[in-house]
Parts: structure tokens; C-alpha cells; sequence
């Protein structure tokens, strides 16, 4: 008799050896086990036991096969892996029976799919690119009929963006917004993704007489609203071709300012070239305005194809000269002219810096202001600027280079608060600086000024450095988390939480001094919304004392689950007084610190009156804006 040596393995052995044959308990035929996918260490191999009826038979190596057993049932048992499970194959040598372990369940897989519609036509889109984000990104193209399929994929939701050249997408409209979404499994419906459509302004310029104008600079404007505030973009430029012609494409909704640059014709032919031009035509905006202040936009809906048709009145042009000082030897001088409204004209100005004299030749009479730039050392700017009125030609103008103006920022903090760890914490606040932020906005065309620690090693002063002459909101902001607002805030007489600021070019500069509380009140609560409702909410809280002050603003969303309680937003160091709150479906675009836009609103709005450090609990109505804007 064959004797087996049992030993402790963790493989799985070559050959298991059952027996028990026609009911007998005798030796019966060899049972290999085979694994390919199974490496030796994956295993650990309790000890095995393989039952051919009802008999359970510890595994022994047998001298021989019995052929009685043509069908041999096997079940394997007390397989235990580390996390893995065994895809083992149990064959009878010399038999045709096969026997396979249990499978683990596989991963289900789906085909997400959708189509993609222009968001004004409904039409479907064809050729649109698609990407679906997960783990990894994937990447198809729409068909003709605007529809996509991703194969293979396991369930879940997914974001899904669209894009093609002349639409935009909704990330792209917004900022922050909401991307598409697709799902994946069994029985849920396509998805549907929209584009929006791309606006267009073409016009034609022409003459008093209709004849058209070639060469003419246009410039088009566009008033995007950041934080609930106008902020100016120029949005590009273009030259009318031979029939004076000009296009804009690829613009998006909203409110947008076509202007016509100061022209001087060229010559016609070359017998001409030595002739000085003796009309030109001065620069307009559409309708016919001779500034921004002084004409009204164009508002553009999503896929609207419109037309600006601009006249230019013949006038004379003149020349203008003068000198510039105040620069060095190895420093050069850059010189431009704008229009009132701040648009630069595109007029080459002639300069010798031996001399410091320009010239300017062939302007069209009108409005203009000349500004000269120069370097006055490592970060520092040299400025000047004077306006002047064209009627004639203009000689001995005079421009002084002098250091750009810098407006020192004070702020003067007084911990008033009662609420417990506030007084601490202004102790603290006064050792990192102030926790306020200031910029100044300007009212039209300009460039933002921001307030900035005097140096590294200065942390307790704010200065706005390089400041052009022109009008400006103060825009100052406390940090989140302390408690501070805003009480006042004064350049010289000028409140500057209900007036604009205006700086005249070379008039001396005072500090804007700004004080601090930290007695604020804050403002919790839910909002009621429709069962339909599923994105954020955003909570706007605009305060009736000050007109040119921030408003709080946060957002809110709603429960995932419909029977889970209602959340609650916060509003914090908001100022004591009283407060209109509101709670929009979306406010991207909507300049809601303009007390016109927000009178369509209004009664929608839920008053409130806010005492120093009062915790207040409010309930808001959601406003939906193109429903109340109706």
C-alpha cells in the first residue's frame, strides 16, 4: 500500500485523490486541480476534501486508476484567499467531465448615452465634441443626429461636457457653473446636454452721404458682471473692409458698446501721398454718441445676429505738438491719446527724446486727453496726462512726468463686540494686519487699483499704488471669521460707503481712512423652494444704509433627500441696521448691487433689522429671476 506524506502547503497540491466507487470505500481514480491564474503565495489551502456522493473522503495519492468511475461530481470547499478567490478548474484525468469553481460577480456595465441641442432652436448639434469625466476621461463626437454613446460604462453619475466652435458651453457662460450630468445603468433615460449659440454684430460705417468708409478702427465693449457689479471688457477690435464693413463673432449674451476710433483718410494714390489729409472724422459710438456716458448698449441674446450701423461727420483736422519733461537720459518715453471715454485711438505720435517734443498730425477736432509714460527707477512709474479740446491746430502743450499718485489706506480697528473670544481675537488681528481688502473700481473704462501692504516687513500699512486720475467705487471688504465690518469709510469729505471717488489729474492725494467694528450681527435660515428645485440657491443680503457698501452674500442647497430637514445658510459680520435679503435661483449677471435692478425684485424680498451681535433666523422665498424680470 502507498502511504501519503501529508504536509502543510500553501499551493494547491497537483493531484487530490477521492475515492469511493459503486457505493464501495476503495481506491478510485487520480483528480488533478489546475490553476493558471493563481500564483502559490495567493492561496491558503485549508485541508481539502473533495465528496463524490455523500461521503467526504480526506485527498490521498492512489497507485492506480479505476476506470469504473466515469462521472465524477466534485465539490470543492474551504477555499480561503487573501481577497482573492480562486478560479480553479477540477478535471478528471482520463475522463471528459469538467467541473467549475464559483465565479465572482461581475462588474455591470452600460452605455451612457444622450444627444446634444442648441439651447435656443432645440435642434440637435452634429460633430460636437463630447468628454465624460471619471476615473479617466473619454472622448466622442456627436452624430447627425446629435446623439453620443459611451460603451462600457460601469453605473453611476457622470459630468459630461459638450463643446463646438461657435457655441458656448454653460461653464463657459458662467462662472462656476453647473456642468451637465449623464447616468449610467439600467433604465435611465439620455441625456441631455445644451450649447448655446454664439451672437454676432456686424454694421456698416458710412459717411453723412452714405458713402462707405474703409479703414475705420472699431473697438467693441462688453459689461461683464463679476460679483454682482458692473466690471468693463474690451472684447476686441476690428478695421471696416472696402464697403465698410465690420463683424463681431463669437460673443456671448449681453450688454455690449460698438465704437468707431477718430479717422483720417489716407491718401488715395500715390500723386496724393505728398498732400496733407485736410478732413477726417471724429469718433462716435453707436447709435451716435460722441462717448460711453453719452449713448446706451446693445443687448444680445443668445444666437442673435445683429447689425450697428455707425455715421462719421466730416470735420477738419489739426495738428498737435508740445514737449514732455521730467524723464531721464536712459529712459524712453511711450505717448498715447485717448478719447473721453478712455478708449485709446490709434494715431502715431511722432517724439525726440533729445528734445522731449510731439507731435501729432491730422487728428479730427473733438475731445481728446494725451498721456505720456515713462520709468523713474525699479518699480516705480512715471505719469502724465492733460485734456484738451481740439478746435484748431494746438501748439506748446506741456507734459510733466512725475511719479504715479499712491493713496495711503488707514484703518483704525475698535473691538466693541460682547461675544465671547472676539476681544481676543482683535488682539491677535493686530499683530497680522488689518483683515480688509480694498480695490477701486473704476466707473467705465480704467484699470483697478488694490491696496497692498506697504512691504514684507510691513504688514500694518496699505497703500494703492499707480492710481490714474478719474472716477472710482470704493469696494472694501472685511475678512471672513472675525466678526469685523465695515462702520466708515472717508476720503476727506467723500463717504466713500455711499459716494464715488474722483481724482483729478494732479491734485494732491489724501488717505482713505477706513474703521472697523466687530460688534456684527449674523443671519441664519432656509429657504422655501419649489419640489422641482435642485441646484444652489444664492442668499443676498443688501444693506439700506449705504448705497456703494458690499452686500453679504453666500449660497444654499438644497436637501439631497427629500425627507432630510432643510439646511441652513449663514450670513456673518454683517453690519447692524437694516437689510433687504433675497434669495435668487442663480445670480450670475445679475448686478445685484444696483438698487435700480434690484426694485423687480423687490417684493419678493424679506425685510429684516439686524442689533449688534444678534443672531437673527429668517425663512426666504426662492426668487426665480426670469420669472420676476418678466
Amino acid at each position: 500500500m502507498h502511504s501519503t506524506r501529508r504536509r502543510r502547503s500553501s499551493f494547491v497540491p497537483q493531484n487530490v485523490v477521492a475515492s469511493e466507487a459503486c457505493g464501495a470505500t476503495l481506491p478510485c481514480c487520480p483528480v488533478s486541480i489546475n490553476s493558471a491564474r493563481t500564483r502559490q503565495h495567493d492561496l491558503n489551502v485549508t485541508p481539502w476534501r473533495v465528496t463524490l456522493s455523500s461521503n467526504p473522503v480526506r485527498g490521498r495519492r492512489l497507485k492506480k486508476a479505476r476506470p469504473c468511475c466515469a462521472f465524477v461530481l466534485l465539490t470543492l470547499t474551504a477555499l480561503t484567499f487573501y481577497g482573492n478567490r480562486l478560479n480553479a478548474q477540477a478535471t478528471v484525468q482520463g475522463y471528459s467531465g469538467t467541473v467549475l469553481a464559483p465565479q465572482p460577480p461581475s462588474l455591470e456595465v452600460y452605455q451612457l448615452t444622450g444627444t446634444v441641442i442648441d439651447a435656443v432652436t432645440g435642434e440637435p448639434i452634429r460633430k460636437a465634441l463630447i468628454q465624460v469625466y471619471s476615473n479617466i476621461r473619454r472622448v466622442t463626437f456627436s452624430d447627425e443626429y446629435g446623439r453620443f454613446v459611451f460603451e462600457g460604462m460601469p453605473t453611476g453619475s457622470y459630468s459630461v461636457v459638450a463643446q463646438k466652435p461657435g457655441y458656448f458651453s454653460n461653464q463657459e457662460l458662467q462662472r462656476g457653473g453647473v456642468s451637465s450630468f449623464a447616468e449610467a445603468g439600467p433604465k435611465v433615460k439620455p441625456a441631455v446636454v445644451k450649447l448655446t449659440p454664439e451672437a454676432v454684430l456686424t454694421g456698416k460705417i458710412t459717411t453723412a452721404d452714405g458713402v462707405p468708409l474703409e479703414h475705420v478702427p472699431l473697438s467693441l465693449n462688453y459689461i461683464e458682471i463679476r460679483e454682482g457689479r458692473r466690471r468693463w471688457e474690451l472684447k476686441g477690435s476690428a478695421v471696416s473692409d472696402e464697403d465698410g464693413r465690420y463683424r463681431f463673432a463669437n460673443l456671448r449674451p449681453g450688454s455690449y458698446y460698438v465704437g468707431a476710433s477718430p479717422y483720417t483718410p489716407l491718401p488715395q494714390t500715390l500723386l496724393d501721398a505728398d498732400e496733407s489729409p485736410k478732413t477726417g472724422y471724429p469718433g462716435a459710438y453707436y447709435p451716435g454718441g460722441p462717448d460711453l456716458a453719452s449713448t446706451s448698449p446693445i443687448q444680445l441674446s443668445a444666437g442673435e445676429h445683429a447689425e450697428a450701423n455707425i455715421t462719421l461727420s466730416e470735420v477738419p483736422v489739426y495738428a498737435v505738438s508740445g514737449t514732455v519733461s521730467g524723464y531721464a537720459a536712459n529712459q524712453g518715453v511711450g505717448l498715447q491719446v485717448f478719447d473721453l471715454s478712455g478708449a485709446a485711438i490709434d494715431r502715431g505720435i511722432q517724439f525726440s527724446a533729445e528734445n522731449g517734443r510731439f507731435d501729432v498730425l491730422a487728428l479730427p477736432a473733438g475731445n481728446y486727453v494725451i498721456k505720456a509714460f515713462s520709468s523713474g527707477g525699479p518699480n516705480q512709474q512715471l505719469r502724465a496726462e492733460l485734456p484738451f479740446h481740439l478746435a484748431g491746430d494746438l501748439h506748446n502743450l506741456h507734459l510733466t512726468l512725475a511719479p504715479s499718485p499712491t493713496i495711503a489706506v488707514k484703518v483704525q480697528m475698535e473691538a466693541n463686540s460682547q461675544r465671547s473670544g472676539r476681544r481676543s481675537q482683535a488682539q491677535r488681528m493686530s499683530f497680522s494686519g488689518p483683515p480688509v481688502s480694498v480695490r477701486l473700481a473704476p466707473v467705465g473704462l480704467g484699470r483697478e487699483g488694490y491696496a497692498s501692504f506697504d512691504s514684507p516687513n510691513n504688514q500694518q500699512s496699505l497703500s494703492i499704488r499707480e492710481v490714474d486720475p478719474g472716477r472710482y467705487t470704493a469696494i472694501i471688504d472685511t475678512h471672513t471669521g472675525g466678526g469685523w465690518y465695515v462702520a466708515s469709510a472717508e476720503y476727506g469729505r467723500t463717504n466713500l460707503l455711499n459716494d464715488e471717488l474722483v481724482l483729478t489729474a494732479g491734485a494732491p492725494t489724501l488717505p482713505i481712512n477706513i474703521v472697523l467694528r466687530n460688534d456684527s450681527a449674523s443671519l441664519t435660515g432656509t429657504v422655501n423652494i419649489p419640489a422641482d428645485f435642485k441646484t444652489q440657491a444664492t442668499i443676498v443680503a443688501v444693506p439700506e444704509r449705504a448705497s456703494k457698501i458690499s452686500p453679504g452674500v453666500t449660497y444654499w442647497y438644497p436637501p439631497q433627500d427629500k425627507n432630510a430637514a432643510l439646511p441652513e445658510f449663514l450670513l456673518d459680520s454683517l453690519a447692524p441696521g437694516e437689510y433687504l435679503v433675497y434669495a435668487f435661483d442663480r445670480a450670475d449677471g445679475l448686478e445685484y448691487t444696483n438698487r435700480e435692478v434690484l426694485q423687480d425684485y423687490t417684493s419678493k424680498a424679506t425685510h429684516v433689522t439686524l442689533a449688534p451681535d444678534q443672531r437673527a433666523k429668517i425663512t426666504l422665498e426662492l426668487i426665480r429671476i426670469q420669472e420676476s424680470s418678466r
